[in-house]
């Protein structure tokens, strides 16, 4: 009998042993997986970076065949022909679109030839002045320490008749003016009223997210709070 309970007795320990070896086992492996470290963030942040730039890639390499096509057919480049690539989602994922924009005219510019590329080049001057420049209207900037202000003169304008939409680094701003040039570059409201759709850099200083659209009678001002430090 006493061996019996002895067998017993040790067959109890034994189990308890291995139950106790399981547990301290499965509880390191636990810590293991806890203090492993985790997935970097900029190894994600490098693939979709990596996966934007190849779309982006692929889009322009789309529109650069549409536009050739255009352009060796003798077919006009209008608005939208521009419009189209250079959208809000051009200037949301890239992080210089302005800059890019000038990299894409000479690459399309070194894709064409003789006078491929002179009648590209004139409706992509069209286009670029009459969406990214305000030769037609006053603007002027105006900094203080903390502020920057933009005020642009839009002869003709009716209160509240003029949209703007401020995301990252452009502001595109869409209205109606009966605004004309006159001598010494002076501008009168005094011409036809035409719909205009300007899309302008974001000051460089400014702080991201900050603008502030003011409406004035025939003036729009957009302020923006002053990155400390810039000069």
């Amino acid at each position: 009998m006493r061996e019996k309970y002895l067998w017993l007795v040790i067959g109890i320990l034994t189990v308890m042993t291995l139950g106790q070896a399981c547990y301290i086992y499965e509880q390191s492996a636990v810590a293991k997986e806890i203090s492993a470290p985790p997935v970097q963030p900029a190894i994600h942040s490098k693939a979709h970076s990596l996966k934007a730039y190849k779309s982006q890639q692929e889009e322009f390499k789309k529109w650069q065949e549409k536009v050739r096509g255009r352009i060796k057919t003798g077919t006009p480049l209008l608005d939208p022909d521009f419009d189209v690539f250079f959208d809000d989602r051009f200037f949301a994922e890239r992080a210089n679109p302005f800059s890019e924009i000038d990299n894409i005219r000479n690459s399309m510019m070194q894709s064409l030839q003789g006078s491929e590329k002179a009648s590209f080049d004139a409706y992509w001057d069209k286009w670029f002045a009459r969406r990214m420049l305000m030769t037609q209207f006053r603007t002027e900037a105006e900094r203080t320490d903390n502020d920057i202000t933009l005020t642009i003169h839009l002869p003709g304008l009716d209160p509240g008749g003029a949209k703007i939409n401020i995301t990252g680094d452009r502001i595109k701003i869409t209205f109606s003016s009966e605004a004309s040039q006159v001598g010494s570059g002076l501008i009168a409201r005094n011409g036809p009223r035409q719909s205009y759709v300007k899309i302008l850099p974001v000051p460089p200083d400014a702080v991201p997210g900050s603008g502030r659209v003011e409406m004035e009678r025939e003036r729009l001002k957009i302020r923006f709070a002053r990155q400390q430090g810039s000069k």
